[in-house]
């Protein structure tokens, strides 16, 4: 799952939230932790980025790979180690920045089922990204679903077009990950 969402006028402010916690600005505004969920390696990143004047992109994401597998040609070094305790202060101390658009969600599963429906392609093509918009019912579309080819093995990415605002209360994943859990159930292999 990634969010990104964007904050007025926060560049500072974010930068200064960080810094207090030990992260130099003369590197880069990147942190990120790995951790173990029901057995299997996790990780959590957390990205921010000038957007203009003195705006900032926030990127935040969990992938369930360690931090080797999801930055293959990056050193990440413990500059950039993100603690639990600091990123539960980062939420709470996002929720009260100008967040205008809301959260803009994504959601990445494993894709095993075939093209057979796909475009005829000549027989020396190789496929590597198919992109399909679905529409509503006033042809506006709802969502993008990205078929990626990742080394031997192919994922479904699914990036809803409406976003949902900065969430309430102390639990920032509830709903993104109830969207992600109704996604996946429509996009699970069909039984036989």
């Amino acid at each position: 799952m990634q969010f990104r969402f964007h904050v007025s006028g926060g560049l500072e402010d974010i930068d200064a939230f960080w810094e207090a916690r030990g992260l130099d600005r003369s590197k880069e505004r990147f942190l990120f932790a790995g951790y173990s969920r029901k057995q299997q390696p996790h990780t959590i990143y957390l990205q921010w980025m000038r957007s203009h004047d003195e705006c900032c992109d926030v990127l935040l994401g969990i992938e369930a790979r360690p931090p080797a597998q999801v930055w293959r040609r990056r050193p990440v070094g413990k500059e950039h180690r993100l603690k639990e305790k600091d990123f539960r202060e980062f939420i709470e101390f996002a929720r009260d920045q100008e967040v205008p658009w809301g959260i803009k969600a994504r959601y990445a599963y494993p894709w095993s089922k075939s093209f057979a429906a796909g475009p005829r392609l000549p027989a020396k093509a190789r496929v590597k990204s198919l992109s399909i918009e679905i529409l509503e019912e006033k042809d506006r579309v709802a969502l993008t679903l990205t078929l990626e080819r990742s080394g031997a093995t192919w994922r479904a990415i699914v990036e809803p077009t409406a976003r949902f605002p900065f969430p309430k209360g102390k639990d920032f994943f509830t709903q993104p990950f109830e969207t992600r859990c109704s996604l996946a159930q429509s996009l699970a292999p069909e039984s036989e």
